[in-house]
């Protein structure tokens, strides 16, 4: 009887023990510690998608921890009546599928490029008949040196764009824009229909890719964008008319000539690397590319200094919010090619730019070139300058031809 008095005793100790040990980590559990979690109105795409927590910044941190930041962006709002007409756009677009003789929905070849697609050309990298590339039969001139033969239509139409700017330097391209931006739209409507799943399939995998390193994640959703056909051969001519049109209207007769000699320097060296490139070449060369965007996502995010990269043409692809904050534009128009690079700089800088990279553009040996720039708003009545130390370094392919070119600005105060 005292014996189980005692074991009584003593677990009554230990049971109160117990229950203020639950007690104090249900009190802590209760206290939150740090900042609490501001919630924002509107979350980015993915992170909507896969509904988890964002943040303002664009891209948001957990795209940039995802190794996606390069595809961060908010969902575009809608109205009732462009939903309708979207719709109805839908609709017709599958009747005249199903309308159609073949009975097979119609692929545009730069989405599925193959073998028997990419033979031999003539020197302006289109056959009689042919429509590829986006633009117009009568855009393409001889190229001054005989025949050529290319083995991608997208590598014949750049060198021939190259070749039309030093055989005519007053020539009328203005229909040429037209047509191109037309056929542009027209194949893009085309593909709209058959890519409704796949598009979905890349938003998903993008959001969320699979477990694993960060090599095997990237290539999962490098390969869900090009199933999704957003990931074909880039087409430099429209690069190349986007320049002309802007030489046309706001640089003299003299700046042009300068920039267009630079381009007939390099232009050897360029055209005997292209005729061997095929099709499939370029889509491993875009993949790189979309590979170095997604790279330069944390490398942008954790600099101070302004910083963007734009591709040969001059495109604008990616830019820091110091570099936004210093030619005054918003941190959106420094993606996806909506603004280039010479759009923001003072005519002269604009050519000293052009001159020295024309220099280097094809030689190995060298890859970074410092020199000094005038930078400026884009918007034509804001004339105020921006004095900078400029720095841009080429980075090239397995092929040696510059993909991307990196900028860094440092303002300099004149006194």
């Amino acid at each position: 009887m005292e014996s189980a008095t005692t074991e009584s005793n003593s677990s009554t100790p230990q049971q109160q023990s117990q229950s203020q040990t639950q007690q104090t980590q249900q009190d802590t559990k209760k206290k939150r510690t740090g900042p609490k979690r501001r919630k924002v109105t509107h979350a980015c795409v993915y992170c909507r998608r896969s509904h988890m927590t964002c943040d303002e910044g664009r891209p948001c941190q957990r795209c940039i921890k995802r190794s996606i930041g390069h595809l961060c962006h908010d969902e575009p709002k809608h109205s009732n009546n462009s939903q309708n007409n979207n719709a109805s756009k839908n609709r017709a677009t599958t009747t005249n599928t199903n309308n159609s003789s073949s009975g097979a929905p119609y692929m545009s070849l730069n989405n599925m490029p193959n073998g028997g697609n990419s033979g031999s050309g003539s020197g302006s990298g289109l056959s009689g008949n042919s429509n590829l590339g986006g633009l117009p039969i009568q855009f393409f001139g001889q190229m001054g040196t005989g025949q050529l033969t290319f083995a991608s239509e997208h590598m014949g139409n750049e060198i021939s764009v190259i070749s039309n700017f030093l055989d005519s330097l007053d020539g009328d391209v203005q229909a040429m824009y037209g047509n191109n931006s037309n056929n542009t739209n027209n194949q893009q409507n085309a593909v709209t229909a058959p890519t409704v799943n796949t598009t979905e399939k890349f938003f998903l995998t993008a959001a969320d890719p699979s477990d694993g390193k960060l090599e095997d994640r990237l290539t999962e959703v490098i390969n869900a964008k090009y199933e999704a056909g957003f990931l074909k051969p880039y087409n430099y001519v429209n690069g190349y008319a986007r320049l002309q049109k802007y030489m046309d209207n706001n640089m003299s007769a003299s700046s042009r000539q300068r920039i267009l000699n630079v381009m007939g320097t390099f232009r050897p060296a360029f055209r005997s690397v292209a005729q061997s490139l095929t099709d499939i070449d370029l889509i491993l060369v875009e993949e790189a590319f979309e590979r170095l965007l997604l790279d330069y996502d944390r490398v942008f995010s954790s600099m101070g200094i302004p910083a963007c990269l734009w591709r040969r043409t001059g495109e604008i692809y990616k830019g820091n919010k110091e570099f936004a904050s210093l030619v005054n534009v918003p941190i959106e128009n420094l993606r996806e090619g909506r603004l280039c690079i010479y759009e923001l700089m003072a005519e002269e800088s604009a050519v000293n730019y052009w001159e020295k990279y024309g220099n280097i553009a094809f030689d190995p040996g060298q890859k970074a070139v410092l020199t000094s720039c005038l930078l400026k708003n884009p918007d034509p009545d804001n004339t105020n300058v921006i004095s900078c130390c400029f720095s841009f370094t080429i980075r090239r392919d397995k092929y040696n031809i510059p993909t991307v070119i990196v900028g860094n600005f440092l303002p300099v105060r004149l006194q």
